[in-house]
């Protein structure tokens, strides 16, 4: 091959080589922009992603605060309304016991008066001879020294308008029954105010409950033994003690409301954890399951015994469950007429420590304030149960 031609074919071999490293290097140009363009998409769509994932997590914080936000007004609205509500009962009571206070300052006024009355009357009259003179009631020593010890510092009014009848009960009840019926102080008023709250004795409640406190009866006793007189009396007979209760602890200096005494929570579950526990300790393991032997069409009578009776009530402080169930059988024995409900808890006082010789000092002490009928009737049980047991 000649020279020139051989020239002409290298010229076409590298003219050929050039375009295709030309056309190689538009097909990488390409590629590469199409790889670009795919890179770039791709970051979009994850910057789209994100932003959207931003935005969703965005709207739901919102919500978050939105709802606690709500939560929070509920939280405020729900403290004001209670708020206002406790600050409504404290004004009751306030208002309830400020009445209270004037009609017993009403009261004295016209007592003073009375009295001042009286004095100027006899100072402005000569001293009467010895047989015209009023009667002067004659306490025993024995009597007076109980009284005296009692530290009430009103006199009754019977004292001046019947002498003789003061005379004759007091002897009775804080010498005879005092003397010859052996308990202690704290034990005798505890009695004696279970007994006139199932009398319903309610004057006599007033003027007595000052001489418990004075003879070693705490506040909190007093509150629970009229707490649990309701399961026995209902609250349309206790309520007008608790008033007086209340009346007479505001006057000794106790700050009300008393420290809670309740040891079980306000629902079922504990209710009836509580009320179980009681009651065997009252009568005995029998008990156990007391709540699912209801009649069949009034089941429910024997569920309110374990879970509000004795849930509620026999599971507080301030007595033990001995004083408890002799409050009970106080409670019983006053009002009358109950005689199976009698028998049932003479029999829960035996199990639980109050025995025969107790339960018939305890009648014995309370016949002053509820009379020999009913008094007898108690002893007749007392009588019955124990002779049965023996």
């Amino acid at each position: 091959m000649s020279d020139e031609k051989q020239t002409e074919k290298v010229t076409a071999d590298e003219v050929n080589a050039g375009e295709a490293i030309a056309e190689e290097a538009t097909a990488d140009e390409a590629t590469a922009d199409e790889a670009q363009d795919t890179a770039q998409k791709a970051h979009d769509e994850y910057v789209a992603s994100l932003a959207a994932r931003l935005a969703e997590l965005a709207a739901k914080g919102q919500q978050v605060l939105e709802s606690l936000g709500k939560k929070i007004d509920d939280a405020d609205a729900a403290y004001d309304e209670k708020a206002a509500a406790t600050q409504a009962q404290v004004d009751g009571f306030a208002a309830n016991m400020q009445a209270h206070m004037e009609k017993a300052t009403a009261q004295l006024a016209k007592d003073l008066d009375v009295i001042s009355q009286t004095i100027d009357e006899r100072i402005g009259k000569p001293e009467p001879e010895e047989d015209s003179k009023p009667y002067e009631a004659q306490f025993t020593p024995a009597a007076q020294a109980f009284r005296d010890r009692m530290q009430v510092g009103a006199q009754s009014e019977l004292l001046y308008s019947d002498p003789e009848f003061v005379e004759r009960f007091a002897n009775f009840a804080f010498d005879d029954v005092v003397s010859d019926v052996d308990l202690p102080d704290r034990t005798r008023f505890i009695c004696w105010l279970a007994t006139l709250l199932g009398c319903q004795g309610i004057d006599e409640f007033r003027m007595l409950l000052p001489a418990a406190l004075n003879m070693g009866v705490e506040p909190e006793t007093v509150k629970e033994i009229v707490y649990q007189a309701t399961a026995y009396l209902g609250i349309g007979r206790t309520y007008p003690f608790l008033e007086a209760t209340n009346y007479a602890l505001l006057g000794a200096g106790v700050e009300l409301p008393l420290k809670a005494q309740a040891t079980t929570e306000p629902n079922e579950e504990s209710r009836y954890e509580g009320g179980e526990k009681a009651q065997v300790a009252c009568f005995g393991e029998q008990m156990h399951g007391y709540k699912d032997r209801g009649a069949a069409d009034y089941p429910h009578i024997a569920q309110w015994l374990v879970k509000n009776c004795f849930g509620d009530w026999y599971t507080r402080g301030g007595l033990t469950i001995p004083e408890r169930e002799l409050i009970t059988f106080c409670f019983i024995a006053a009002q009358g007429g109950c005689e199976a409900q009698l028998k049932a808890h003479t029999a829960g006082n035996v199990h639980c420590g109050n025995d025969r010789d107790f339960l018939i000092k305890v009648v014995s002490n309370n016949v002053p304030f509820i009379g020999y009928p009913r008094s007898l009737n108690a002893m007749a049980i007392v009588e019955e149960v124990t002779g049965t047991q023996e």
